[in-house]
């Protein structure tokens, strides 16, 4: 038995509203909010991010699907596996170019998971033009499956089966940077071919009927077109109780994988689940949930991203994060390229959020230091990761001077389970939302660009929802 042994959504803090964009462009707006990026985020940082439960999992495998990799040349799911502490023999692969890399890393997944649990980690920040049809549904969030074999899992798969289809529907060149579509009327029309005989044929290979099927989940190149092709495959409105979200936006290569994991969090043992997956064709599997089910439990459900979001964000906001114009930096100088050398030097500690303990004494320090100020022994550390660890607020200063993109600029001191203390800088934080005492999480985020160089780094974030602690 093969399947999902586990999942994980990361969703950004901060959503947007359709009416904020349609009134930013004096036009008609829908009801409902889009998940946004924060400016220092991108479908590698979410990614990691979604990953982060599953580090002591100790998979064998990482792969990374998402049309929005901040490289063109470089792979994301080896920065991914640093960013978890996982060792340099840790199998790392990233796809891409299109909606269906999604199922296409699952089922390569599926196929290796022999060899031991697999990471599949699926994420997008996708850019549309500034009043497209497309710009008040495109979201930005990812999610994360373990995949594996025997006990433990909580979804198998039962039957697979692939439609290719040549159609210029939705895409982009390696120059563009917003998504382009074409006219709606047919690229629902090649669609909806490729999805009928997608699901006939991967119904019959599991030798059931599309009334038998539990849950049905279509993650097409839009929610619009996506709950129109439920239509034409004529599935009961009550199999498709996932797709009927207007909160979250899509995805890109995790929307199916989305409407997935909120389907497992509501199912019981023994239900099909239908999952079509359109792109240049179609793919199309067919899961059973287990008995493994009913004591699963998410680390962060899906209600705590939603429960807690920023539904204030303004349309100036989203288009400075999305770099949408350019904005005056002021007369300060540029951000310095990252040296190579140095970021190879400071990986494990940069990346994978990694100090040093003393021997000798015990006390925790990062950054990592040669001589212990506790009990001055010298060169007598070891690794000490800070990941998971308890961190509270000890100071902080509001900067309303310094350059940003999302101004005011927060920086506190932060102090360690462990003895140990560091300066965070702290994102998706008002000034009103930060007090001396409050917990905090570590965050992984893009300090900045240059040089085309992308300066990853752990900042903090204020603990929220059922889990705040103070």
């Amino acid at each position: 038995m093969k399947g999902i042994l586990a999942y994980q959504v990361y969703l950004p803090h901060h959503r947007l509203a359709k009416e904020e964009v349609a009134s930013f462009h004096g036009s008609y707006g829908g009801k409902g909010t889009k998940a946004v990026a924060h400016y220092d985020e991108d479908s590698l940082t979410m990614a990691v991010n979604a990953s982060l439960p599953f580090r002591k999992r100790n998979p064998k495998a990482i792969y990374f699907a998402s049309t929005t990799s901040p490289y063109q040349e470089k792979l994301s799911s080896v920065t991914i596996s640093k960013a978890l502490q996982l060792p340099a023999s840790t199998r790392t692969i990233d796809y891409g170019n299109g909606l269906r890399a999604a199922t296409n890393a699952f089922l390569s997944g599926l196929d290796a998971v022999e060899e031991g649990p697999v990471l599949l980690s699926m994420s997008d920040r996708r850019f549309t033009k500034p009043k497209s049809s497309l710009e008040d549904e495109m979201g930005a969030g990812a999610v994360s499956f373990m995949l594996g074999e025997g006990t433990g899992v909580i979804a198998e798969l039962i039957a697979s089966a692939h439609i290719s289809s040549d159609t210029v529907s939705q895409w982009r060149t390696s120059t563009d940077v917003f998504i382009r579509q074409w006219e709606d009327r047919f690229v629902a029309h090649a669609a909806a071919e490729a999805v009928i005989a997608c699901a006939n044929e991967v119904l019959s290979t599991a030798e059931i009927a599309l009334d038998e099927v539990d849950h049905v989940v279509i993650s097409g190149p839009s929610q619009k077109l996506s709950i129109n092709l439920t239509k034409a495959l004529r599935v009961d409105s009550k199999q498709i109780s996932a797709m009927k979200d207007n909160t979250i936006g899509h995805l890109g290569t995790a929307n199916g994988p989305l409407m997935v994991s909120k389907v497992l969090s509501e199912s019981k043992p023994d239900q099909k689940i239908l999952w079509l997956q359109v792109g240049d064709g179609c793919d199309g599997l067919v899961l059973k949930t287990t008995e493994e089910l009913t004591s699963y439990q998410s680390d962060h459900p899906l209600s705590y991203s939603e429960s807690t979001a920023n539904e204030s964000v303004s349309y100036s906001e989203y288009a400075r994060w999305y770099e949408l114009f350019e904005v005056d930096e002021g007369r300060r100088p540029g951000a310095p390229t990252p040296s190579a050398p140095a970021l190879k030097r400071n990986q494990e500690q940069n990346i994978g959020l990694v100090g040093s303990k003393c021997e000798g004494c015990g006390q925790n320090y990062f950054p990592k230091q040669r001589v212990c100020v506790k009990c001055h022994q010298r060169d007598e550390m070891t690794p000490f990761s800070l990941q998971g660890k308890k961190a509270t607020v000890a100071t902080y200063t509001v900067d309303y001077l310094a350059s940003s993109v999302s101004p005011p600029s927060i920086f506190a001191v932060v102090d360690i389970e462990g003895g140990s203390r560091m300066l965070a800088q702290v994102t998706d934080c008002k000034p009103e939302d930060i007090s001396i005492g409050i917990e905090v999480e570590f965050s992984f985020r893009k300090l900045y660009e240059a040089g085309g160089i992308h300066n990853y780094f752990w900042k903090v974030v204020p603990k929220r929802g059922d889990h705040h602690e103070s």
